[in-house]
């Protein structure tokens, strides 16, 4: 391993990595079986992500992308929320662009399945509608399509999520009595009330195609996607993560960086290299990582350490598309690699998304959780109480 320090002062690395698996229009291509096969087989290799893009491949270009759904193609949210119920651990990340969708509905959608899936849900923004055709080419320059609109619709979202989850405020409260008016039923006590604690919704993942984008979303993002890069461009780009997060008044460790990568693997280097060359003839020039992770289980977990160890990134996504087996042999072979090399956890650090990636479960509020006494009145079912107007207010004054 190679002797890189850390980042940034102020940043600690973990020294473990994450995981995550997308995978591009599944609904068109394969039946849900496959799809629940592959996130299963993600579980049992303790991957954090499991991501439905909504964007599709060309079949007669495995590097483009098609700019609307194939016919009969089912609801990426839709999907996930089957997954949630033969999963337990594993992210579910919707891969969404608000031009695509109605905004509103998106939001919904996804807080639905961070609600079914137990907090397990995540909404990677794709940045660039226009990708999606006409409805992002109609939207106007203050739009949704642009970054500013895109990030004006990513902060509303958030606080709509965190009023779904806000909890209500808690006792203990003392009862002190009860009475009747208008009809209605009140008791009467006192007690301490705490703020109410609140919940961050959905985890909101950003792609890091350029310093705007980072600039821009660095407020909002859990987590990054970046593009492949070296361990030294890696380490560049985590240090301008961590001065942006600082400076929008968030912790250094508060975002999270997932690179994209490739790997190919085999038992031995040299037939890892022969798997590549052949991988690299099936593919447009364009389309081929040249960063791709190539060689032994051992040989690729011996360089995936340095980027573990020296903070450069919390872990890779990776997309398996060429083999049938590619994500089976990454679970079984490189993912023992990594363990033992204390690289990788040994299981889910947390029953939610927010925890496995070690993302701050609650709002900056909820943990300045003041209390002050105070008459309390709870409306509620006291059945037929009934106490005297003077000996109410007796005992109200008497604790007061």
């Amino acid at each position: 391993m190679k002797n890189i320090d850390a980042p940034q002062a102020g940043f600690t690395p973990t020294g473990q990595l994450h995981f995550g698996v997308s995978l591009l229009g599944p609904a068109a291509e394969m039946s849900f079986d496959e799809l629940r096969t592959l996130a299963q087989t993600a579980e049992r290799g303790l991957f954090s992500l499991l991501t439905l893009d909504e964007r599709y491949w060309l079949r007669e270009d495995p590097g483009a992308v098609s700019a609307t759904d194939p016919s009969g193609s089912n609801d990426v949210s839709t999907l996930l929320a089957a997954l949630a119920a033969v999963t337990t651990n594993i992210g579910l990340v919707a891969a969404a662009a608000p031009n695509y969708d109605d905004p509103a509905d998106l939001t919904h959608r996804i807080a639905s399945l961070d609600k079914i899936s137990a907090g397990r849900a995540a909404w990677h923004i794709l940045a660039n509608g226009a990708v999606y055709g006409e409805i992002a080419l109609e939207s106007d320059e203050e739009g949704i399509a642009s970054a500013d609109g895109r990030h004006g619709l990513i902060e509303s979202t958030q606080r709509a999520w965190e009023t779904l989850n806000r909890a209500e405020p808690r006792g203990p409260v003392e009862t002190l009595g009860a009475f009747e008016r208008g009809g209605q039923l009140y008791s009467v006590g006192l007690g301490a009330l705490r703020q109410p604690e609140v919940r961050r919704g959905p985890v909101v993942i950003h792609e890091a195609e350029s310093t705007d984008d980072v600039t821009k979303a660095v407020g909002s993002a859990d987590v990054f996607i970046s593009a492949a890069a070296s361990l030294e461009e890696a380490l560049a780009f985590r240090r301008d993560v961590v001065t942006r997060s600082l400076d929008a008044g968030r912790g250094a460790n508060d975002v999270k960086i997932i690179q994209a990568a490739t790997f190919v693997l085999a038992p031995t280097a040299e037939e890892a290299a022969e798997k590549a060359d052949w991988m690299r003839g099936q593919l447009p020039e364009s389309v081929w990582d040249g960063r791709a992770f190539v060689g032994s289980y051992a040989g690729v977990a011996d360089l995936l350490l340095d980027f573990a160890r020296s903070g450069a990134v919390d872990g890779f996504t990776l997309m398996p598309w060429l083999f049938a087996d590619e994500l089976a042999d990454i679970v079984n072979h490189l993912v023992p690699e990594l363990q033992a090399r204390a690289a990788y956890p040994s299981d889910y650090a947390a029953s939610t998304l927010r925890g496995n990636l070690g993302l701050p479960e609650h709002g900056t509020g909820a943990s300045a959780k003041a209390t002050h006494a105070l008459p309390v009145i709870e409306v509620g079912d006291l059945d037929d109480v009934r106490l005297d107007l003077d000996l109410r207010m007796e005992l109200i004054v008497q604790k007061l």
